[in-house]
């Protein structure tokens, strides 16, 4: 019999062995098959049980001597796994006799036979501890083949047979994830320089290229305010990227005529911004980026005929023939379109009222880039008057600083400041998560994706929260929402394939984009019974008492039971907590009656 590693299982064996054999059966076989119980060999596989994915499988074997199953008669194997707190009854097998009429695996009363069968149950913290018995019961058949172990006691004439003890303990290495190393994800500020784009329209007079403020266009208050809104980022000190103007004319003049007024219009609205961009810079406390307007890049052009122009304004006015206007000019050639419109002019006055004065124009556009902040600079300003700065910067400045304290700070005044604003909330979220304040970084994540559904960090974040929870099934989901979104989850995604006993898609996961260099990428390796590169990978990890336990693990594993107890010294040593979680440890099953483990334990 193995050794009994704590009082708890001394008791129940002591117990096994003192209680006799119990008969409710008058039957001479039935009490021949109990008495002879010993003849029996049952088993179970593996000898220590191992929680793998959350669930605790075991075969269990019977082999039945020839000459020993009477045909009459029913034996029942339960499997019982007992524990301090309680038991767990496993599913059972009946074996029959060769006469009876009902459910089970048939016994051959001259051969015997070896029959074997696989059950699983759901594991749960309490079985670390444990034994796993079999009690067999014995009765004759009469009626009714019965499933169930108490409906044999509550119906026949039974006898009780000693008990086998099969399997003991449960090894829950897999349980060992270090959820520290979980990738906590930051949103990234989007801090690259922002281009704007301001435009407006300068409009004039039949056949001029002055700049006339009376056009009626240029009185339009809409025109006007987009004209003076020209130069509204060049006054904030936004740099110039380039001014774009395009001069175009309505096309009812000669063609090399409309093409040379068009270009003076051009270069009559760049002359004017220049000047505009002159007397900006002249201004007191002026924030220009220039110096001098030379330095600015005008891309000025004419562009001749506005035919495109004057093709949508005729579609979007209210003449009554407008499509039969616009299919004729789409068939005739330039110089036909010109004396054809000629004529159309005279005969719709909406030509002259509204649509040939709206292609008179020029069409400006001052292209600014704002202007980049040093990191310095954003510091600065977070700490003096952090309100100055947007929420992207705020951001920034929480991703220069290197202290969670003051990082979580900045993320307050980001919500305080923006509370639109869906980043920070995640990114405080995950600050949260690392100094261990697990419900208020679930609270600010959800904030988070209340505001933004599409945030992918906060998804993998709220996964990170539900392991720590142990709700590996909502962690799936969650990080295969933010993969989904687009993020990297690789590594923690390979977590929860080790909580699901897919040790080797674990693995796959967690290195695909991650250094070999790590704990949770060891244990899965020791897990899959790669034992020489989990070896490797552990010891290029820090010493402390989780890395040295696994070597520890790795040596019993590998029955090297010096190598074993020197690491697990060690890991003792480095945490006191261990050497009671070791005590009980079916890894270190095959050492725990030697005099070097119990020195180590006790």
């Amino acid at each position: 019999m193995k050794k009994i590693n704590s009082l708890f299982k001394t008791i129940m064996v002591v117990i096994m062995i003192m209680t006799p054999m119990i008969f409710h059966a008058k039957n001479h076989d039935v009490k021949s098959m109990a008495k002879h119980i010993d003849k029996v060999y049952i088993s179970a596989s593996p000898e220590i049980l191992e929680n793998k994915g959350n669930v605790v499988t075991v075969t269990i074997s019977t082999e039945f001597p020839p000459k020993y199953f009477n045909k009459k008669t029913v034996m029942n194997i339960t499997p019982i796994l007992v524990y301090e707190e309680g038991e767990t009854i496993l599913p059972s097998m009946n074996f029959i006799g060769e006469k009876v009429d009902g459910d089970g695996i048939v016994v051959s009363k001259r051969d015997g036979g070896t029959f074997s069968y696989t059950v699983s149950i759901p594991y749960s913290d309490e079985m670390y501890n444990s034994l796993l018995i079999v009690e067999p019961i014995v009765y004759k058949f009469k009626e009714e083949v019965h499933h169930h172990q108490q409906a044999i006691k509550d119906k026949e004439a039974f006898a009780l047979c000693d008990a086998f003890l099969i399997a003991e303990g449960v090894v829950n290495t897999a349980q060992h994830i270090d959820k520290s190393a979980l990738k906590t994800a930051y949103a990234t500020p989007d801090i690259e320089q922002k281009t704007m784009t301001d435009n407006g329209d300068i409009f004039f007079m039949v056949n001029s290229d002055a700049i006339n403020w009376a056009v009626p266009l240029n009185k339009n208050m809409q025109n006007k305010n987009a004209v003076h809104d020209l130069t509204s980022h060049i006054m904030k000190g936004w740099n110039i990227d380039n001014i774009e103007i395009i001069g175009w004319a309505s096309p009812e003049g000669p063609l090399s005529y409309n093409k040379n007024l068009s270009n003076k219009r051009a270069k009559m609205t760049e002359e004017f911004l220049k000047k505009r961009l002159e007397t900006l810079s002249a201004q007191k406390n002026s924030h220009v980026s220039y110096k001098n307007v030379n330095d600015v890049k005008f891309i000025t052009q004419g562009k001749g005929a506005d035919w495109d122009g004057l093709m949508k304004a005729i579609e979007s006015s209210s003449i009554k023939d407008k499509q039969i206007i616009l299919n004729t000019l789409k068939k005739q050639s330039p110089e036909e379109r010109v004396a054809q419109l000629n004529k159309y002019i005279k005969q719709y006055p909406e030509f002259e009222k509204s649509i040939l004065p709206s292609l008179r124009r020029s069409i400006v556009k001052v292209n600014t880039i704002e202007p980049a902040m040093t990191d310095e600079q954003i510091t600065k300003a977070c700490t003096s008057n952090p309100k100055s700065l947007s929420c992207d910067q705020m951001m920034y400045a929480a991703s220069l600083v290197k202290e969670l304290k003051n990082k979580e700070m900045i993320y307050i005044t980001a919500i305080e400041t923006y509370p639109n604003c869906p980043e920070p909330y995640c990114n405080a979220g995950a600050v949260a998560i690392e100094k261990g304040n697990h419900k208020h970084a679930k609270q600010l994540l959800n904030q988070a994706i209340e505001i933004d559904d599409l945030l992918s960090e906060a998804y993998n974040n709220l996964g990170i929260i539900a392991i720590i929870e142990n709700d590996y099934e909502t962690a799936s989901a969650m990080f295969k929402q933010a993969k989904d979104l687009g993020l990297n989850t690789s590594y923690n995604e390979g977590v929860v394939q080790i909580n699901k006993g897919n040790y080797d898609k674990a693995i796959r996961l967690m290195t695909k984009d991650n250094p070999n260099c790590d704990y949770n990428v060891a244990l899965a390796q020791t897990l899959d019974k790669r034992y020489t590169i989990a070896e490797e990978t552990v010891k290029c990890l820090d010493e402390n008492g989780k890395t040295l336990y696994l070597q520890a693990i790795i040596a019993a594993r590998t029955k090297d039971v010096e190598k074993s107890l020197k690491h697990l010294a060690k890991a003792i040593k480095k945490d006191n907590k261990i050497k009671n979680i070791a005590k009980y440890d079916m890894e270190f099953a095959s050492m725990q009656d030697t005099p070097e483990f119990v020195a180590l334990v006790e």
